[in-house]
Parts: C-alpha cells; structure tokens; sequence
C-alpha cells in the first residue's frame, strides 16, 4: 500500500500543482489576445518616446528584411538604434546605404573588444546612444511578426507610470530549427519560457528573453548599468531583470504580435545549448524557488511511472510468481525485495484504480501542454509528452555535467 499512496499524492500534485504554471501562462496568454487593441487604444494618449535598441550580428545582405520589420513598425516617433558587432567599415556601408532614414542610427562595436561581453557591450552602446524614454532591446537573430509589436511592448509604460520592465516572449518555429532533437528542442525551450513566466505574473520575476525585452531607460542608469555582472559574460537576461525589478513591476506580453520569431538557421542546435550552458551558469545568481519547484516536478513524472510498475508487479506477484513478475515489469530488483511477499488484496480495484491515476495524471499533463504550446504558437504534441517529461530531467543532468567543462569561460577574464 506504501506504493499506491505514493501513486495518488504525486498524482494529485501533478494534477493540482505541478501543471498550474503553465494554466496561468495559458490563461494569460488568451487573456492578452484579447485585450491587445484595448491596450494600445488606452496607450495612444500619453505614448512615450520608444528606442529600439538592435544587438545586430548578420551580415549586410541578410540585414536588408530586417531591418525592413523594423521600419515598417507603426509607432509615432520611434528611433532605431542598430549596434554592429563588426569592424568600422562595416557599419559605415550599413550607414551609407540608409542615410536616408532619419529615424535609424547605426554605431558600432570594434572587434578588439576584450575580457567584456560583447552582447552586453552592444546593448550599453545603444542605450547610451538612445534617447527614447523606454527602451526596448532585441536582435538580428529575431523578427517582428506584427507592425504592432513595439506598441504592444511598450504599452504598460503609458498606460502605468510605476511600470519598470516588460518582458516579451521569443518563439521559435519549427520550421527555422534544425539538427538532431528539433521537437525536444522547441519543447524544453517552452517549458523553461513557462517557468519564468509564471514567476513574473506571480511577483517574482528572474529572467526573461533579453531579445525581447522593454525597460524605461533610465532605470539602466539609476542600476548602473551591468556593473553587478561586469565579470560575467551573461546575465543580461537574467541576473539584470531580478535587478531592475526592484524599481517596479514587470509587465509580461503575451500577445501573439507581441511575439517574436528566431531565425538561427542552421545555428540553432548551437544556439539551444549555448543558451543551455548560459542559463546553468547563471541560475546560482537566481532566487531557488522557481528551480526547485521545476526539479520536483520532474522527479515526480519517475516517481509516478515507477510507482505505478511496482504496484502492478505486485498485483501479479499471485500469478506469475515473485521473481519473474519483477522482471515482467522491469523493476530494480531492490523494487522486488522491498515485499518479499505477495500482496494480500483485492488486486483488480488496486490495479484498476493505479491505471486510472496515471492515465487521468498523464492525460491532463497532455491536454495542459498541448493548451500552452497553442497559446504560444509551439507544435502541440500529443504522444512525446510523457517521454519528454521523463527524459527532461536526465537531459538537463547531462548537461549540468558538460557544464563543468565550460564554466569558466563564462568570466570575462577568461576569454
């Protein structure tokens, strides 16, 4: 019975708890479609003045559509402030070829940048080059899917003065992902984005996508800046949102126009676990809770699975015989020697009753998943759910280990 009871608790938190973060992502997400225009109506009153801050690292040919999204976003006044990581030459083709765009700047930063993030190095750049009284960052790695988007970003900061970030959501289709594990990829990068979701709508924000992302610009100087994290290479998305969430509240964009789209290519195997490795590092510098709460949450799905094949072993220990019943199952054979003997029940309403609990606890796990990745545009899987969440926790081990290899590249003076 110690099996069974184990069963029914991890199922009634799965059911309960473990899956209400991404209800209440869902359940914003619906509730932002909706209220998209309302927003913006409210907003066009007191607009303030937007800088879009562009971290740009694509060459000159490929830049022309982006820069395009850019320009047609319909929002008085907005100044664009793009910062080439490339040589002076560089930008200054990039700048002759748009002279002629009032609203666009273009700077840059030399390749002889050492022991600094260059990332974070572009973005204070743009900052201090911008004179918009939000900012707005992002990248040439992702695109605008709306002309709507900036005014949906920066709307909670006209419609609410105390409003100090606003974290937007970047979506990565399936169709630009390439390489080995593409689903699983797409999957785990939904989970994470729904975990520090939730924990922003909840009031204790500690990440977000730093190519998506609004702040009121003087706020980057009352933090100054990224000093706390000059020694690290990241911490831009992260360790610099917990920071400025001290000024504020964080308002979170869910609208699908307020989404953006990645186009890694065929970089983005290289890009999942670069951000991987970035994300592990970082965590140490986070607030524990949320973490936890994720690694329980993954325990449970093996919790529940081996629960559920000893307590079937069990009920047919009377058939089959100890010994063989276990293998049947394949269960530890220290899973065998816990009950030396056979259990003494009715085991057609046990046996019944761990079927169900798994096949209600797996089904709403399904049926929750598939509601969150509708909402945020991902592929709604069905059957890869379950092996997913179970392989989740052992993927995330494995690359905890790979990290070790890498964690001191993550300092500034050690590149």
């Amino acid at each position: 019975m110690l099996f069974l009871a184990i069963l029914l608790l991890t199922a009634i938190w799965i059911l309960t708890g473990g899956t209400l973060g991404w209800r209440r992502v869902t359940d914003a997400a619906h509730d932002a479609a909706g209220l998209a225009d309302a927003e913006c109506r409210d907003a066009d009153a007191d607009r303030p003045k937007v800088s879009v801050v562009s971290y740009v690292l694509r060459d000159e040919e490929a830049l022309d559509e982006y820069i395009g999204t850019l320009l047609a976003q319909d929002y008085p006044g907005l100044e664009i402030v793009l910062v080439c990581d490339a040589s002076a030459e560089a930008a200054a083709k990039i700048a002759e070829k748009y002279e002629n765009t009032p609203r666009l700047h273009i700077t840059f930063i030399p390749p002889g940048s050492h022991n600094l993030s260059r990332r974070k190095l572009a973005q204070t750049v743009g900052i201090k080059a911008a004179s918009g009284e939000v900012v707005l960052l992002t990248s040439s790695s992702v695109f605008p899917v709306s002309p709507q988007w900036v005014d949906l970003m920066t709307a909670p900061f006209a419609t609410d003065s105390t409003t100090a970030v606003a974290l937007g959501y970047v979506h990565t289709s399936i169709d630009n992902l390439s390489g080995g594990g593409k689903w699983y990829r797409q999957f785990d990068h939904l989970l994470d984005s729904a975990l520090w979701m939730d924990a922003a709508m909840t009031g204790n924000p500690f990440r977000g996508d730093g190519y998506n992302m609004a702040f009121r610009r003087q706020l980057f100087f009352d933090n100054k800046g990224y000093a706390s994290t000059i020694s690290l290479m990241d911490g831009d998305d992260d360790i610099f949102i917990r920071e400025l969430s001290r000024f504020g509240p964080v308002a979170l964009r869910l609208a699908p126009d307020a989404i953006l789209d990645s186009r890694y290519g065929e970089q983005s195997d290289r890009c999942y676990a670069e951000l991987k490795d970035r994300r592990i590092f970082t965590r140490r510098y986070l607030p524990k809770a949320s973490f936890r709460r994720q690694g329980f949450f993954s325990c449970c799905q093996w919790v529940l699975l081996i629960s559920v094949m000893a307590i079937l072993t069990l009920c047919i220990l009377p058939l089959c015989g100890h010994q063989y019943a276990g293998l049947l199952m394949g269960l530890p054979w220290w899973i065998i020697r816990l009950t030396p003997e056979p259990m003494v029940i009715d085991r057609y309403p046990v046996m019944a009753l761990t079927v169900a609990a798994l096949a209600a606890t797996w089904g709403v796990e399904i049926r929750t998943y598939r509601r969150l990745a509708r909402a945020l545009g991902a592929v709604r899987l069905f059957w890869a759910v379950i092996p997913f969440l179970l392989w989740r926790p052992i993927g995330d081990f494995i690359f905890r280990i790979s990290h070790f290899a890498t964690r001191k590249s993550h300092f500034t003076w050690q590149r």
